[in-house]
């Protein structure tokens, strides 16, 4: 049996960053992955990155077939989605090889199959071919992330009835598809297949969309996907979903008429995967289906820690990457420094783009300040609608303690305010700080400007 200082299940953004800066620093690292995936976790393959590249070709297609208001006259084909999925899987290779370049400049001993825990020290580590390994860990990280959550009443079958995995498979471009569940993930591809042609559906159970962001912000985002051409339902459930001749009859509760659509994407969240780790073997407590932690990210058994998605926090790829960072720096240093989660941006690649921090309602002391929505001059000359935007300001130190975006470059407008909010900087420090004119992020000078000065 091999002994390592540290073993850590899950190849993540988390559990990679956490490894990598670990082994950097003198530890014997091993992490365990399993073998269907490479290192990067849902984030790579299934998640982040191909999702990205493929709204990167919705937005050029959409640009394209919008030439005219640019004085451009272009001839526009109908999208081969083969082909735009093949571009995709190009970028996940690159980025593959680009994380295999990290490794191989770290010395981590990388073991590929299912990890289990025997003991609280001990992990076995199973192959599709029936091999197993034995390894021990000093300490254990588990950051095995997540996966679709689905109907109870509608399970997936891959072909009419979809998690955002299968979707991203997907080579047909439907002519109609519902989507249930406007959060970001159920919001981003009603973005990318709608620019692409398909009919779009999009079902909120709440009374918005983005629905754990400002409600004024989400009911804004509904105005936008509407006056382009998107169906949205929201405070609207499914009772049923029936499959014939090839099609899905959607049955709503209420009296809400019957649809029938070509796919369903299901996009009500996504589950910790803890199921297959044998938690019990090593004294592991879950509470509501996820890694019970403190704000140190230990469990209850001292020596072992959990982040990311299996500890039911933010489900986001960059907020997993800081948990891990925070956890390799206390455990070299002997410290217990914890995450702010409250600077962590929360972002949304629809269009328009949707970017948030912090708060997202006013609360005592704290007031709310929103931007008219006059063009700038970047938004008047890329010819897209003003930016929406709102900041929740502390009222006895004028420090931000929440914002929300929605426009051009909002998840690239967002930092601004993130570092802002970690390092407590008021609203007329932003103010002193020079913008470059034109750009977007010009909004959020105008935006304190109009704060302090009416």
């Amino acid at each position: 049996m091999k002994n390592f200082d540290v073993v850590i299940i899950g190849g993540g953004p988390g559990g990679m960053t956490a490894g990598i800066m670990l082994s950097q620093n003198g530890k014997s690292v091993a992490i365990v992955q399993m073998e269907q995936d490479s290192f990067g976790g849902t984030c790579l393959n299934r998640g982040c990155m191909p999702t990205k590249s493929m709204l990167k070709a919705a937005t050029t297609y959409r640009h394209a077939k919008q030439a005219g208001i640019y004085g451009l006259d272009l001839e526009v084909k109908p999208v081969d989605l083969a082909r735009v999925r093949a571009v995709a899987d190009q970028d996940i290779a690159q980025l593959r090889e680009m994380v295999q370049g990290m490794f191989a400049q770290a010395p981590i001993t990388a073991f590929r199959g299912q990890g289990a825990f025997t003991s609280d020290h001990e992990i076995m580590i199973t192959k599709s071919n029936g091999v197993t390994d034995l390894i021990r860990g000093e300490t254990i990280i588990v950051a095995t992330g997540s996966q679709p959550v689905e109907l109870p009443f509608a399970p997936f079958d891959g072909r009419h009835i979809l998690s955002s995995d299968h979707l991203l498979r997907n080579t047909e471009l439907p002519e109609t598809m519902l989507i249930v569940g406007g959060g970001a993930v159920g919001c981003e591809f009603a973005t990318l297949y709608h620019t692409f042609g398909s009919k779009i559906i999009l079902v909120e159970a709440l009374a918005s969309i983005i629905p754990r962001e400002d409600r004024e912000a989400g009911k804004m985002l509904q105005s936008a996907f509407e006056n382009q051409g998107l169906t949205v339902k929201t405070q609207t459930r499914i009772e049923r979903l029936e499959i014939s001749h090839d099609k899905v009859q959607v049955h709503y509760a209420g009296d809400v008429p019957t649809d029938t659509v070509d796919k369903v994407l299901v996009a009500i969240g996504r589950r910790p995967n803890i199921e297959h780790l044998n938690l019990q073997a090593a004294g592991v407590v879950t509470e509501k289906g996820a890694i019970k932690v403190n704000p140190s990210l230990q469990t209850n058994i001292p020596h072992i820690y959990a982040l990311g998605d299996v500890i039911s926090g933010m489900s986001l790829a960059h907020s997993a990457e800081k948990e891990g960072q925070v956890l390799a720096m206390n455990l070299l240093n002997g410290t217990e420094n914890r995450m702010n989660v409250g600077t962590v941006p929360r972002v949304t690649f629809c269009h328009p783009e949707v970017a948030a921090i912090g708060v997202t309602e006013a609360d005592d002391g704290i007031k709310t300040l929103t931007l008219p929505q006059v063009p700038n001059g970047r938004a008047l000359v890329d010819k897209v609608a003003p930016a929406f935007m709102k900041l929740f300001v502390e009222e006895k130190t004028e420090r931000i303690a929440g914002a929300v975006i929605i426009g051009e470059a909002a998840t690239e407008m967002i930092h601004e305010l993130a570092l802002a909010m970690e390092n407590k900087l008021t609203l007329g420090q932003i103010a002193q700080t020079v913008h470059v004119h034109p750009t977007h992020s010009k909004n959020i000078l105008h935006a304190v400007q109009h704060a302090l000065h009416g």
